[in-house]
């Protein structure tokens, strides 16, 4: 790692070429998402400079400092300060440059190419996250313009490595910046903004306050190996580990509604039709003994609702074996844990050994407590931003907390001391949404200019 002087490259402002002419402010968003898209930053290896550069360079033309920090070659972090009266402690806004890898045969368009098609923008990265990445960056340029006193600094972070573990990220800057820990309050990736499947209405704003705890399990068992032709007469690493994976595969964990859960089943229980309206009716009018048959059709009909509702477990990776005709001598598998903020791991360790039923196979996991804070939820500033944004940008959808099934970086954030906040400023359909990390991940054309404004308007308010 570079010593960290040479890693605060700060860019230059000016350009010896006159900058190209920027579209119209409905279409900033398209165009710059679009170049964000272009720079593959897959993580492995990540190449989030390639994006940063692209975002100084949006930024250097409304006449905003960035700096620009890399803790190895590549792995670059963006960090801006537009400054306020100092009246309040920051906001802190931040977005993840970095995406999953794409496979090109798997989608029915280029990866890195934002393309339409029957109103769908599709792109690896367009929902998670430069979708945000590039809806700040036009946030901030529009405040720049504003001009007027903001009551708060405004630090805008883009990082890398936010998917395979802010190693080259946030964990490395909260270690070598110290004013990311100013912050007051942060916005984040996470909420959810569900628009119905006709697209017509945006049902709810969803924000979220809290979220589950990524936990990995290893499943490993040893044997003697030897050749295909002479199976031996007990089962081997590789059977006794498939077993185990199947039986752990199966187990179920019982359902359990956290305080933000609670309020997010309370919340969408009256805004949702049908037969999963009926079940979040019963699960909120029984919030501590929720109605397991309740609990099943949520799961059945929007999996990552049910998700929020208990712990769940679920086998990711298999390894074992080299040759077709040689009996593996090890097999290991991953099985990925995604427990709820206040869960017990040790029991959670406990159940999974139970389910393995094999004293041979050895079950490692880190047991430490989830360690997951929830922010606030109630009348506070960033509910009310929130809430006056949404009104202005989607009249009559009502704005509640949310517990999120996956992990973001918000939870290091909130260890930190920082009310943390996600959202999702793009209106998605279910199956919109189903698309990060998948091929073809989507969003409809017609989001962006209200997720533009939707997170200028946030900025605006908490700013007043």
């Amino acid at each position: 790692m570079r010593s960290l002087p040479l890693l605060a490259v700060l860019l230059a402002l000016g350009s010896s070429h006159a900058a190209p002419p920027r579209p119209p402010q409905k279409d900033a968003l398209r165009t710059l998402l679009a170049e964000l898209i272009a720079a593959d930053t897959s993580n492995p290896p990540g190449n989030e400079t390639a994006a940063a550069r692209v975002a100084a360079r949006w930024l250097s033309e409304a006449g905003i400092d960035s700096e620009l920090i890399e803790p190895s070659p590549g792995r670059g972090n963006l960090l801006v300060r537009l400054k306020g009266t100092g009246k309040g402690k920051p906001i802190l806004v931040l977005a993840h440059l970095d995406t999953v890898p794409a496979v090109r045969s798997e989608w029915a368009t280029d990866p890195w190419k934002l393309t339409e098609k029957d109103g769908l923008l599709y792109g690896r990265g367009v929902q998670d996250n430069k979708g945000m990445a590039a809806a700040s960056i036009l946030a901030l340029r529009r405040l720049k313009q504003d001009g007027g006193q903001r009551s708060r600094d405004i630090l805008l972070y883009l990082g890398a490595d936010e998917e395979v573990g802010s190693g080259q990220g946030l964990d490395w800057m909260m270690a070598h910046r110290p004013e990311l820990k100013e912050a007051e309050f942060a916005l984040n990736e996470g909420g959810l903004t569900e628009l119905s499947p006709d697209r017509k209405q945006v049902r709810f704003v969803a924000l979220q306050a809290a979220e589950r705890v990524s936990r990995n399990v290893t499943l490993k068992a040893t044997g003697p190996g030897g050749h295909s032709s002479a199976p031996p007469v007990d089962a081997g690493p590789l059977v006794r580990v498939a077993a185990a994976v199947a039986r752990v595969g199966a187990l179920t964990f019982p359902a359990h509604l956290t305080p933000a859960a609670r309020l997010h089943i309370q919340g969408r229980a009256p805004l949702t039709p049908g037969e999963l309206g009926d079940a979040l009716r019963r699960i909120a009018a029984a919030p501590d003994a929720p109605p397991e048959d309740a609990v099943a059709t949520v799961a059945r009909l929007e999996p990552a609702l049910g998700a929020v509702l208990r712990t769940t477990c679920v086998p990711t990776v298999f390894h074992a074996g080299t040759r077709s005709n040689v009996i593996p001598a090890t097999a290991e598998a991953t099985v990925n844990c995604r427990l709820l903020p206040d869960a017990d791991a040790k029991a959670v360790r406990e159940r999974i050994v139970a389910a393995v039923n094999d004293k041979d196979i050895q079950v490692e996991m880190d047991v430490s407590a989830p360690d997951s804070p929830m922010s606030p939820v109630g009348d506070n500033v960033m509910f009310r931003a929130v809430k006056a944004a949404a009104a202005k940008v989607w009249p009559n959808a009502p704005v509640i907390p949310r517990q999120s099934t996956g992990t973001t970086e918000s939870a290091t954030l909130r260890r930190a001391g920082i009310h943390a906040y996600g959202i999702d400023l793009f209106a998605l359909t279910p199956d919109d949404a189903r698309t990060a990390h998948a091929p073809n991940e989507r969003v409809p054309v017609a989001a962006l200019q209200p997720g533009a404004e939707f997170v200028y308007l946030t900025l605006k308010h908490l700013t007043r």
